[in-house]
């Protein structure tokens, strides 16, 4: 008779510890889920705040107008020495297209003005662009975008605010932003760049208006994410009539590419 009744004790605390570990094992999936679900809920409360900010920075803050502004600009010719004023033409995400709309070459130039190889680039064979501009022959798209460090994408910002209301003083801005120390620019926000305004000829209150607000900057990332969508591994990067090159063209292999593509230029002598 013992022996039933520890049999009967040893079933009923089996059970009960069954019982037991079924309950614990039921309050850690409640408590799983409870805490899936505050993820879940922190993840749309998160998207909910990121879209409505994007919503209302697009209906309160739009993004600043930018093609279909238009001039001229003074280029001159390292070869001949000649000058030329050639037509500046603002267009979609960023681009600023500088040359005769006959020219049979297009030639498309992606630059960052933080990064160091666009520096040594620009000096080297910036003049060489401008040159080509000038022959009549080709006309180049400038992109500025921003692969290396942040403050490039205030000085494109900044770049394509003159461009959009002083678009004859776009090269200056180029050539004065890449004369200024990277180790400098680097701490540098819209007032600086508005500050330098007036030491390259950039009077226009609204461009400096532009400058100052920062607003551009928006339209820099634009472009970054388009490139990047578009196969630009670096900067900079070269395309010639929609032909992205492999290597960074010479001085020397910009004239050859032209006369390649339908161009009929004289390269200077070596």
């Amino acid at each position: 008779m013992a022996e039933k009744d520890r049999d009967h004790v040893r079933r009923l605390r089996e059970e009960a510890n069954a019982i037991r570990r079924q309950e614990q094992a039921t309050k850690r999936r409640k408590r799983i889920f409870a805490q899936v679900g505050i993820i879940v809920g922190a993840v749309v409360v998160i998207a909910l705040i990121v879209g409505g900010a994007l919503w209302g920075q697009q209906l309160f803050f739009p993004a600043p107008q930018f093609a279909g502004a238009q001039a001229t600009t003074t280029v001159t010719s390292t070869v001949t020495g000649e000058a030329s004023e050639e037509p500046v033409v603002t267009g979609e995400n960023g681009v600023v297209t500088i040359g005769q709309p006959t020219a049979p070459v297009t030639i498309d130039l992606y630059f960052d003005i933080s990064c160091p190889h666009c520096i040594d680039y620009h000096a080297q064979v910036g003049p060489t662009f401008t040159d080509l501009i000038a022959t009549g022959q080709a006309k180049v798209n400038y992109h500025a975008i921003n692969y290396v460090a942040p403050y490039g994408a205030q000085a494109g910002g900044a770049l394509l605010a003159i461009a959009a209301y002083d678009p004859a003083n776009y090269l200056a801005a180029v050539d004065a932003f890449y004369s200024v120390p990277a180790e400098t620019q680097q701490n540098w926000g819209a007032a600086d760049y508005a500050a330098l305004l007036p030491s390259i000829g950039v009077t226009n209150p609204e461009a400096v208006a532009a400058v100052q607000s920062g607003d551009y900057v928006r339209l820099i990332t634009k472009a970054t994410q388009l490139a990047r969508d578009s196969e630009v591994s670096g900067t900079p990067s070269v395309a010639v009539n929609g032909a992205m090159q492999s290597d960074i063209p010479t001085a020397a292999q910009l004239y050859e590419l032209v006369n390649a593509n339908g161009g009929t230029v004289q390269a200077p002598a070596a």
